[in-house]
């Protein structure tokens, strides 16, 4: 059973380890809509980038990758699964989560996405804005796993930088380049076939004479 946003406004201390970090007006009819953090990696890049108030945005061009961490750290008590998703203004842009969709229970800490532009035009992200969203839902019995979990994410991990680091190859990214080449052919063509018939006229010319 999901739990409502009431219920999520009366007991936030139990989602949200960190309270100061809550926001009630993000508070929604049964969710919570998570913001973009202070680092991101793009997926052609070498290192994450830091945004503050100063310098709040960032462009995430057409098929690439990104990670996001959220400025808000979450808690998944033991009674609890959750599950994340992109708020739709995101989504109608080509915003996609490729990094799974639930968090498991006892998890504490920010949440990094991974998410990629599948749309036709730059996506502007910005520091603080409500991106994402996480919801809550009570499971039948508490996860009473022996396991212990590791500490939960303070910042994007060099592993998953790893994973999506490289060029993203795209329609957009590959068009791009087969409009370049055909510059280039009509170009190189072009001196190619004024050798070819200066040569073939040298022949003839030789060829006549003799």
């Amino acid at each position: 059973m999901f739990i409502d946003g009431p219920y999520i406004d009366r007991n936030y201390r139990q989602f949200f380890p960190v309270p100061e970090l809550f926001d009630r007006k993000f508070v929604q009819q049964a969710s919570y809509d998570l913001r973009i953090g202070d680092e991101v990696f793009l997926s052609e890049g070498r290192v994450p980038t830091r945004l503050t108030t100063e310098s709040p945005f960032l462009i995430l061009p057409p098929g690439q990758f990104a990670l996001i961490k959220t400025y808000e750290q979450i808690s998944v008590p033991n009674e609890f699964v959750a599950l994340i998703s992109i708020r739709s203004t995101f989504k109608f842009q080509g915003l996609v989560n490729i990094s799974g969709f639930h968090v498991d229970p006892t998890y504490s800490g920010h949440l990094i996405y991974a998410v990629q532009n599948v749309g036709p035009n730059d996506i502007r992200l910005k520091y603080m804005e409500p991106t994402f969203m996480i919801m809550w839902a009570r499971l039948q019995s508490p996860y009473e796993g022996k396991k212990e979990r590791k500490k939960g994410y303070d910042r994007i991990p060099m592993e998953l930088m790893a994973q999506l680091g490289g060029p993203s190859v795209t329609l957009v990214s590959l068009e791009k380049r087969v409009a370049e080449m055909s510059v280039s052919m009509k170009i190189y063509g072009g001196f190619a076939i004024a050798a070819f018939l200066a040569v073939l006229a040298l022949v003839l010319r030789i060829i006549f004479k003799a």
